[in-house]
């Protein structure tokens, strides 16, 4: 193991030695004619500076914590990324301000030296973009250095831009819908198109809909497998089948759920924040009811996992060894293996799908059954039933960005026009987008 971490460590200082010498992208001199004034970066450099989105600040403080005990050598300052909502408050503007000034700031080469991120992260919210810009430092000696861990190599390629891998995914998430197993039967879903497999699930179990559907349109363009925009071509496609999507899910909005029961349901299987999903599945062993989830299919006749929780590495870090050496750890069996997952208390955890695939049943083992050994056998189980699932990924993708988007135009609006419109004229707002 040292060996390994010796190597990446090793490997990393060339590149970054590299980097500081010469961008990544040859864009970069056009970039920093266009780069606004620099906020002076006040903060103190004699350590490793960690930035970590707010909601994930509880467990990778303890992870944090627990590798400096391992490695006292390296001292590290955590900066925390707040959450920001869209209500006009003061707070929130003093917040927009402060993540303003990051951003020109890491794109000057200052800044935070390790970012640790979800699907909530306004200070990068395109990370494929930002990695096409030269913001990031390429992770594949760290890769190299993982080669032995069981990864899922379909999730971590997400993070992959032109062969280079400037951001690592640490977790991920499936959007579908949960069912009762007597609702199920001996059933399966034949639709490969999210809204064909939405109208199909509704009719099989009877419900003109589902309580929490309108929670996807958040994720929409996530639910397919090719994303919307096309970075080397400079493109930006709304489908046929995202349109169809979106329609469906705009005009099911005027659907009553008054009456409805808590399943079927849509709900989201390792959503970086909430647990709602294992909480059900928890609460149902006492009843013995067996609650089944279906993802969504990603149109390309597999599923798509949305990466919520992932780490990058700023390009001119004077840490490039030490940061490599600690996304190492993120992703080990100390953090995310077999027994990573009892040893960090009893604060809030990580709940996000983990990348390293040994961790996938102890976390949802530990998840089920934490607080209660009365259903340690349902628990274990039902985690080995959660992890086939996450077997039938076949295409991963960061979605933030375009799920946002598409969110903001079509259900955030007040514009009287339909979907098709909206979508035509979100991507006349973009038509600049690549230049910027």
């Amino acid at each position: 193991m040292k060996k390994k971490l010796a190597l990446i460590m090793a490997g990393l200082l060339c590149v970054a030695s590299l980097v500081s010498c010469k961008s990544s992208n040859p864009s970069e001199e056009k970039q920093k004619e266009e780069t606004p004034e620099v906020v002076e970066d006040t903060r103190d450099h004699s350590k490793m500076i960690i930035a970590i989105s707010e909601s994930q600040k509880e467990f990778y403080t303890m992870a944090i914590t627990k590798y400096v005990q391992l490695h006292p050598e390296t001292e590290i300052d955590v900066e925390v990324i707040p959450h920001m909502n869209n209500a006009p408050t003061e707070e929130n503007e003093k917040i927009k301000k402060e993540m303003k000034d990051m951003q020109v700031q890491i794109m000057a080469g200052k800044g935070p030296d390790v970012f640790l991120l979800d699907e909530e992260n306004i200070v990068l919210p395109d990370m494929v973009k930002s990695s096409y810009n030269g913001v990031f430092l390429d992770l594949n000696t760290v890769i190299e250095g993982l080669a032995d861990m069981p990864l899922n190599q379909t999730v971590l390629k997400a993070g992959e831009v032109d062969g280079k891998q400037y951001f690592l995914p640490l977790g991920y998430m499936l959007p579908g819908i949960a069912v009762t197993g007597e609702m199920l039967g001996d059933w399966t879903p034949s639709s490969d198109q999210p809204d064909k497999f939405l109208k199909e699930v509704s009719s099989h179990t009877g419900v003109k809909g589902f309580p929490s559907e309108f929670y996807i349109t958040e994720y929409i363009a996530g639910l397919f497998g090719t994303s919307v925009f096309d970075y080397e071509e400079k493109t930006i496609t709304f489908s046929k089948e995202l349109q169809n999507m979106t329609e469906l899910l705009a005009e099911r909005q005027e659907l009553s759920f008054d009456e409805a029961t808590e399943l079927p349901n849509v709900m989201i299987m390792g959503h970086s924040a909430e647990s709602s999903l294992t909480e059900l599945m928890k609460r149902s062993f006492a009843s013995g009811t067996d609650v089944k989830f279906l993802p969504f299919p990603n149109g390309e006749k597999g599923v798509n996992a949305q990466v919520n929780v992932f780490a990058a590495v700023r390009a001119n870090s004077d840490y490039a060894s030490q940061a490599g050496d600690f996304l190492g750890f993120l992703l080990s069996d100390e953090v995310q293996g077999s027994t990573g997952w009892e040893k960090f208390g009893d604060g809030k955890k990580f709940t996000a799908i983990p990348v390293n695939n040994n961790a996938v049943v102890p976390a949802y083992k530990y998840w089920l059954s934490s607080g209660t050994e009365e259903y340690q056998e349902e628990a274990a189980k039902k985690a080995e039933e959660l992890f086939q699932i996450t077997q039938q990924v076949t295409t991963a993708r960061f979605c933030q960005y375009e799920n946002s988007l598409i969110f903001d135009a079509v259900f955030m609006t007040s514009e009287e026009s339909s979907v098709e419109k909206k979508l035509d004229n979100l991507k006349d707002e973009l038509r600049f987008y690549f230049d910027e």
